[in-house]
This record gives C-alpha cells, structure tokens and sequence, in this order.
C-alpha cells in the first residue's frame, strides 16, 4: 500500500509536467529555434535517463542487438525528428490548450492503427470510441476562432502530423519496449533521435547550442530535464507497481488540466466549444480504453511504450 501511495505521487507529478509542457514550450518562441530546442530537449533527456536504461538492461540480463539499434534508430527518427519536431513547430502558431487536445487524442489514433498493422481487433465499442474522440478533436479545432488564417491551419496541420506519427513511435515501439524495457528504449530512442535531427538544425544555419538562454534558462531546465527527464522516468517508474491502465488514463486528464493552466499562465480563453472538445475526447479515449481492458495491447495505450516490468 506504501508503494501504492509513493507510486501514485510519482504518477501524479508525471501528469501535471506532461499537462504544462504546451504552455511552458509556448514561453519559449522567439529565444530559441523550435527544431534547436527539440534536439536540445532529447539530448538532455536521453542523456539523464541513459544511465536507469543501463540498469534496467542489466536487470534483464538483455543486450542490445544490431537489429535492436536499426529499430531504436528508426524509431528516434520518427518520434524526435518527425513528430516533435512537428509538433513543437506547430506550437507556434496555435493556443497551448488547443495543442493539449490534438496531442492528448494519441491514445484513439494508437488503437485504430494497431487493428491495421498490429491486426488487432477493432470492436463495435472501439470503433464508438475512436469517432466520438474524432469528432472531439474537430469540435476543439472549431473553437479555435479564425480556421482561416494560414498560419493557424499550418500549425494544426503540424501538430495532427506529429500525433498520428507518434502513434505510429507508439505501436512500432512496442516489441522492442517488450524485450529492452520503456526506460532503456525511451533512453535510446531520445538520443538516435536527437542525433538525426542535428543535421537540420545546422541545415538552418544554426548552432545547436547557441542560443539566448538568459531569459529562458529556467523554462531550458524544466523542459529538457524535468519533463523530458524527470517526468518520464517517474510515469514509467509508477507504472511498475501501479496497473498500467492509470498510466492510460492520464490522458483523460491531460487536455482539460493543460487547458486551465493555458488559461491561468497565457490568458487563454476556455471556451465553451473547446470544452465540449475536451469532454468528447476524453469520453472517446475511456471508451477505447474500456474496450481494450483485459488485453494485451492495452498497456500500450498511451503516451509512450511502457510494458510492465514510463511523455510530452
């Protein structure tokens, strides 16, 4: 029961950090390149969980194949260099609440392309699920004003590019999450994927590591360390002694907690519509969840693999 409580606090911290990343990463626009700041974000990160990957490894008495590296690299590639990027390219031109919901409809998108490549079943009750979130996430998109404005269009085209491809991190991941552990696949993934960003960052003529950092130090620490580090490590190491479904269901809670925070820090406007979005995405994911209860793809559910042996 201790455990049970020390575990749920670990949970807990994990999810508010996940809920706030949209708002902090929406401070940071204009001090840094958002493609810098996504290979920044996961060098940091990979770097801080590395060292839990080599003890997990051990404790499995696992190596690390040359198949395994081919497949971490790739899957580096499509979660860091493809998704994030994306989506941290995309937080420039949309609210940080709206960005909450797009990000927080992983879990529908994950269900519906694993019935097409990993064949699993796709249920009536699934499938009920999947189109109420849908249709959750075009309600939010209808209350973000002005759709017509390019900009707004771009990034949200952005950001449901980088949630569909992190679906896809998220299903592809899984038979290497099963055999090296989420923490040392987390681990190496960041770091294959922040290496294979790098030679954008220099495409856009920039230095990795050059930027002002003074304004912006604080915001630096706590997105490359506390939520890129320190908050996957406690969800994937709260999950060991919790049922994974909780890890699941944090992303109920994520669009309207992010959306408040959006609301308190950046003076977002919670309006009604985005609020209907929110209730219908987080019916849709419940649903889905629901229908995959008791299954083994329902621990990989969510936001990254984790298999019981933690993101944005």
């Amino acid at each position: 029961m201790k455990n049970d409580k020390r575990s749920i606090l670990w949970l807990s911290i994990a999810i508010i950090s996940f809920s706030s990343f949209e708002v902090v990463s929406k401070t940071v626009i204009g001090y840094i390149d958002a493609t810098q700041l996504t290979f920044i974000r996961f060098l940091t990160g990979g770097l801080f969980l590395l060292p839990f990957a080599i003890v997990e490894l051990k404790k499995r008495n696992q190596n690390i194949s040359g198949k395994d590296y081919l497949s971490m690299i790739a899957l580096g590639i499509l979660n860091v260099a493809i998704s994030m990027n994306m989506i941290q390219i995309g937080y420039q031109y949309t609210n940080a609440n709206l960005s909450a919901v797009i990000i927080s409809a992983n879990p529908i998108f994950v269900a519906l392309i694993s019935s097409f490549i990993l064949k699993e079943h796709l249920s009536i009750k699934k499938m009920t699920g999947l189109t109420i979130g849908i249709i959750g996430v075009l309600v939010a998109l209808g209350g973000t004003g002005n759709l017509s404005h390019p900009q707004i269009i771009a990034g949200i085209a952005l950001q449901v590019v980088g949630m569909i491809a992190f679906s896809f991190y998220t299903v592809f991941g899984k038979k290497t999450s099963q055999k090296l552990g989420s923490s040392a696949m987390t681990a190496f993934t960041d770091l294959f994927g922040a290496l294979a960003i790098l030679p954008v960052v220099y495409w856009k003529g920039l230095d990795p590591f050059s930027f002002d950092l003074e304004p912006i130090w604080l915001q630096m620490i706590y997105i490359c360390i506390v939520n890129t580090g320190i908050a996957f490590y406690l969800y994937f190491k709260a999950l060991e002694s919790l049922d994974t479904s909780l890890g699941a269901m944090s992303f109920l809670i994520k669009p309207l907690l992010a959306s408040i925070i959006a609301a308190l820090f950046l003076g977002e406007t919670l309006t009604i519509q985005l609020l209907f979005g929110i209730l219908f995405v987080s019916v849709g994911i419940y649903i889905v969840l629901l229908s995959t209860k008791g299954k083994k793809n329902y621990k990989n559910i969510g936001a990254k693999p984790k298999v019981k042996s933690s993101t944005l």
